[in-house]
């Protein structure tokens, strides 16, 4: 049976335990510092666990001993010091990842991983799924003009005037509102600013807008450079959200490193969490095939369900499922390269078809 670590007890760690153990194929152990936490992932989903301070580097390896994968669950800033302890331990590495800077030491890492061992962040929704989707679509062309791609997790019900809740890890959505973004125009990796790129556009009767933020293309411009002439990803929202953000980030000088834990202190305190929401896919590639212009789009829509008894947010459970079917391909031998894997290098045919990648699988909206 592959023994599986997760660093990590919030809604993300909590939901790869719980699809990893209902598939029976998995050791799973949890590690987190709150002991609380901890007692009640014991109950609810009767799995191993090891109450330690994740915040203290320093023992990593010692933790990932007798392992044959780590999966960590944690803020940005710890997994380059997880994916050390992984290299040191010969084990599999994965995270969830949207930090570009953070991957990029996990890439150098990689490089002296040994065979079989791979280091595969960046799993999930975007980065993650999106990336596989996209470059499957790419494949079908000769010769392709542009690739958009536009992901959004959404309640529900809005009922503020920012129309959002918090839906996942505050840290990663305030990076991606504030951090540099990246993209392909003319052939060329350029960069752009967050917030920017602001537009509009109606699905299903609700209007939404989309606009430029971090992270979520993972590594899908460096593979594809030179070889499209245009390539985005856009944060999908309800429409008036971006104006609000673009004034607590920017106006008020909130997206500035220094700032960023005032500005997590007032989503935190002001904005609910919510499980009741949706997550929109949006895939748009236009080029040549058969010597004609044409463009193929793909659009999915997915909601919140119950699971094994618990009731889980839509972003929860593509999260979780697409890191699960990744480890699993991997596990299946699916995955033939080692060391550094990118989403793009997994086929969507193998993903899709996996127990846990068919969380995507939903009837394509037309």
């Amino acid at each position: 049976m592959h023994k599986v670590i997760i660093l990590g007890s919030g809604n993300i760690g909590f939901t790869v335990a719980l699809l990893l153990l209902s598939s029976k194929d998995y050791e799973v152990t949890v590690v987190a510092r709150n002991k609380k936490r901890l007692a009640y992932l014991e109950k609810v989903l009767n799995v191993k666990t090891i109450q330690y301070d994740l915040e203290n580097k320093k023992n990593f390896s010692k933790l990932l001993i007798g392992f044959d994968s780590v999966i960590s669950a944690l803020p940005y800033y710890l997994n380059v010091s997880v994916a050390k302890a992984a290299l040191k331990t010969g084990i599999n590495y994965f995270d969830f990842t949207e930090d570009v800077k953070t991957t990029n030491e996990i890439k150098k890492i990689s490089k002296k991983a040994i065979k079989e061992q791979v280091f595969i962040p960046q799993c999930g929704l975007a980065p993650g799924f999106i990336s596989i989707l996209a470059y499957s679509v790419y494949e079908q062309f000769e010769q392709v003009h542009s690739i958009k791609m536009r992901v959004g997790a959404l309640p529900k019900n809005p009922s503020n005037k920012i129309l959002y809740n918090l839906t996942w890890s505050t840290d990663g959505l305030i990076n991606e509102y504030s951090n540099d973004c990246f993209a392909i125009k003319n052939r060329k990796l350029v960069t752009i600013q967050p917030l920017e790129g602001l537009e509009k556009f109606s699905l299903d009767g609700l209007e939404y807008e989309a606009f430029n933020t971090s992270g979520g293309l993972g590594t899908l411009c460096e593979t594809l450079e030179s070889k499209v002439k245009e390539l985005n990803y856009k944060t999908i929202r309800y429409k008036g959200h971006r104006e609000y953000m673009d004034f607590l980030i920017n106006d008020l000088y909130l997206g500035k490193k220094q700032r960023r834990g005032l500005l997590k202190q007032i989503l935190e305190y002001a904005i609910p969490i919510t499980k009741q929401d949706v997550v929109l896919i949006f895939c748009s590639v236009t080029g040549i095939i058969n010597g004609k212009l044409e463009q193929i789009t793909n659009v999915r829509k997915i909601y919140n369900q119950r699971i094994k008894n618990q009731d889980l947010s839509s972003i929860q459970i593509t999260t979780a499922s697409g890191l699960c079917a990744v480890l699993d391909l991997k596990v299946k031998g699916k995955i033939k390269k080692y060391g550094f894997i990118k989403q793009e290098d997994i086929k969507m045919k193998d993903f899709i078809s996996n127990r846990f990648g068919k969380a995507y699988d939903i009837k394509e909206l037309k």
